[in-house]
């Protein structure tokens, strides 16, 4: 009997490019046929709808795939509790959350920083990924366990889960660079939220934890020619490997996280970042 790695529905944010793009594809890859992919830029949601069908190939595998997509803005509650409530209601259930919507901005000092720069990387990074969260949290604790809702798939009671959720922070989050707080701050408080859902919801089977990726080559970080040579330049010099990640080195490690072969992981922090964090040099 062939069985999925990742069986269910998984909803992603921030699923318009980069790391979210990736691992839409990648739980395709893995099994995963129904997809809620959100994004505040419908372009974006479009061509990942697309880029995930292509994977997919003929028009009799596309047929078992269910791919709708959300426009949302994750600084918004009003719009991640629609958005949310939404994919429910479409899909019955949301295995898999993933919070990849996220902005970077790098450079400046906290005296450089205005108030307005800090509340629009607070507001998306941090209260964003909280919001999205508590809605996952909120829809997954009133569901069945997945070796219940998915029986063919042969999932041990003991390894079954009502959902998992894996938030985006950054290897930043636990060293830092120059000019780089306010970015700094709010990944490691993505880390915090983490733990401490993880502990919360760890009765209810819902497991909770974190991606940190390091230098990805993504519309983030290659959003001007300035950045991208900042980038380039400067933390991606300094990371053991001396290159830029892939969108899908990292998805691969959300999708493991986000299955029950990682039943036992939870609270946990995964650097995915090329040794950045173990040898800086």
């Amino acid at each position: 009997m062939e069985t999925s790695e990742v069986p269910g529905v998984a909803l992603i944010t921030g699923a318009g490019s980069g790391i979210g793009r990736a691992t839409a594809v990648t739980f395709v890859k893995r099994g995963c046929k129904q997809l809620a992919l959100l994004d505040l830029n419908e372009n974006g949601l479009a061509t990942s709808k697309r880029v995930v069908e292509e994977v997919v190939g003929s028009a009799t595998k596309r047929s078992t795939l269910i791919i709708r997509t959300y426009k949302c803005d994750v600084s918004s509650e009003e719009s991640v509790a629609t958005a949310y409530a939404t994919a429910k209601q479409d899909f019955g259930r949301i295995d898999y959350s993933v919070h990849c919507a996220g902005i970077v901005s790098v450079g400046k000092t906290s005296p450089e920083m205005s108030v307005e720069e800090f509340d629009k990387q607070s507001n998306i990074n941090f209260r964003g990924l909280w919001l999205s969260s508590r809605e996952a949290l909120r829809h997954m604790s009133s569901q069945t366990l997945d070796s219940e809702a998915y029986p063919e798939e042969g999932i041990l009671s003991t390894r079954g889960q009502r959902g998992s959720i894996v938030n985006i922070s950054s290897s930043l989050a636990l060293y830092t660079q120059p000019n780089t707080t306010v970015y700094t701050a709010v990944k490691a408080a993505v880390l915090g939220i983490t733990r401490s859902d993880a502990v919360d919801y760890a009765n209810d089977r819902i497991r909770v934890n974190a991606v940190l990726p390091g230098i990805i080559e993504s519309p983030m970080t290659t959003a001007t020619p300035e950045l991208k040579e900042w980038m380039q330049g400067n933390p991606v010099q300094h990371t053991p490997y001396k290159r830029f990640g892939l969108p899908e080195e990292i998805a691969d490690v959300i999708v493991f996280l986000s299955g029950n072969r990682a039943s036992l992981v939870t609270g946990a922090s995964w650097t995915a970042d090329g040794g950045l964090t173990a040898g800086y040099n």
